[in-house]
């Protein structure tokens, strides 16, 4: 049996797909170019494999998952991804996981829980960092305050992370639109707020930012009232023009965003190639506590490893895992997800 990692050459599905051939997993790189999932899947080592697939085609994703005890989605964006793997999941048996930060996708991907149980399956969704790694972050802090009133998570990218098509996407798809929180109305990309950050970044700019954490956290802690998810980049010219742009709107901004994406591009030799992931907790008293998990290099490798985790823990099919609809940490627990990372060569500071 092996993985199938949809994606599994992509900026995070490499990664992905990384971890799990250097745990001993079996991988079947898929992706719309049969070549590049061939080569990649070459360069892996003995035992993997590479096979065309795309995750819009129903039959090309039933025959990528044939004799695949778990299929990972890294190919996003996906707000505009309609349920096909997922379906084809269910179809087939697999386990299904996926890197998903997009808040429509986990709700829909959530209303596919019941049929996951049925079937004695899990789909584990959002296994990067947010809302991944955010939500353990968020379980650890917790512990040390007797009620949650009002959250705070904070992603921050260094400049020399690569920029990923669908992630300029995604991010562009938020400029200028207004989002409902547990506290009202936000706009993505707006309200600008300035964090501490753990070295070498410092006090930064975040910008709003719409993430699953908004329907998770009221879940988790029943006495939150406040969640707000923040997006800040370490390119004060990246965060300034997002903040500039979010003016124009989603389509317009989208469109301006895209335009000048080769010039960001061309501006990401320098800096960081590592990020944070912060969360902040306050009681109804003002006590805070924090946790956050960063490094100064290798951030996207960070948010692809939840994953991997989580895909290996399926292939092995450990009984710790529940079936049905779960997130990163409940499918692991937050202080064995935490652990892993950490023993990964990042550092958590609480």
């Amino acid at each position: 049996m092996t993985v199938t990692v949809f994606g599994g050459y992509g900026v995070f599905g490499s990664h992905v797909s990384k971890a799990l051939a250097e745990a001993g997993v079996p991988v079947r790189i898929a992706g719309r170019d049969a070549g590049l999932a061939a080569r990649y899947a070459h360069a892996l080592g003995p035992g993997n494999e590479g096979i065309a697939a795309d995750v819009k085609d129903p039959a090309s994703c039933s025959r990528a998952l044939d004799g695949a005890r778990v299929a990972v989605c890294c190919a996003g964006p996906f707000a505009s991804l309609p349920l096909v793997l997922p379906e084809a999941c269910l179809a087939t048996g697999a386990c299904y996981v996926d890197i998903a930060d997009d808040r429509g996708w986990s709700a829909r991907m959530r209303g596919l829980g019941d049929r996951f149980r049925e079937r004695g399956l899990t789909a584990a969704v959002g296994c990067s960092s947010l809302p991944g790694i955010s939500g353990a972050l968020a379980v650890l802090a917790a512990e040390r305050l007797p009620a949650v009133e009002r959250a705070r998570v904070i992603l921050f990218i260094g400049n020399r992370n690569p920029k990923g098509e669908a992630a300029v996407l995604s991010a562009a798809s938020q400029l200028g639109r207004s989002f409902a929180a547990p506290q009202g109305s936000l706009t993505g990309l707006r309200g600008r707020e300035v964090v501490d950050l753990p070295p070498p970044f410092g006090r930064r700019s975040v910008l709003d930012f719409e993430s699953p954490e908004l329907d998770l956290f009221p879940a988790i802690f029943s006495s939150v009232r406040s969640v707000r998810v923040k997006v800040g980049f370490e390119s004060c010219l990246a965060t300034g023009s997002m903040a500039a742009l979010s003016w124009l709107g989603p389509r317009l901004g989208t469109a301006a965003t895209q335009a000048i994406a080769p010039l960001a591009r061309l501006l990401s030799r320098s800096g960081h190639s590592g990020g944070v992931v912060k969360v902040e907790l306050w009681s109804a008293d003002g006590t805070l506590s924090a946790a956050a998990l960063g490094s100064a290099e290798d951030g996207q490798r960070m948010a692809a490893l939840p994953a991997a985790f989580v895909a290996q823990a399926l292939w092995e099919k450990s009984d710790s895992v529940a079936s049905g609809t779960v997130t990163a940490w409940e499918a692991l627990g937050a202080h064995r997800l935490l652990d892993r990372l950490t023993a990964a060569g990042y550092e958590l500071r609480i």
